[in-house]
């Protein structure tokens, strides 16, 4: 299993399982649903994160620069 599944993949092979056994937990398809939404969401606080780390660092450069200037003189 070194490949990425899709949600939808995992879905089917969840449910192949539940076939091929004869029986289903019925709380186990939601569960996979909620651990989907919350690692979308975390991919986009860290990708709005990143983001903002990178604007953070061009402007506290510019600033140490300003720093550096005011101490010369």
């Amino acid at each position: 299993m070194d490949k990425q599944l899709t949600p939808e993949q995992m879905r089917e092979a969840v449910l192949q399982l539940f076939q091929d056994a004869g029986y289903q937990v019925p709380a186990l398809l939601p569960y996979i649903d909620s651990l989907t939404q919350e690692n979308d969401r975390l991919k986009q606080e860290l990708k709005r994160l990143r983001l903002a780390a990178a604007r953070g660092t061009s402007s506290s450069d510019s600033m140490n620069s300003r720093l550096k200037d005011a101490l010369r003189e």
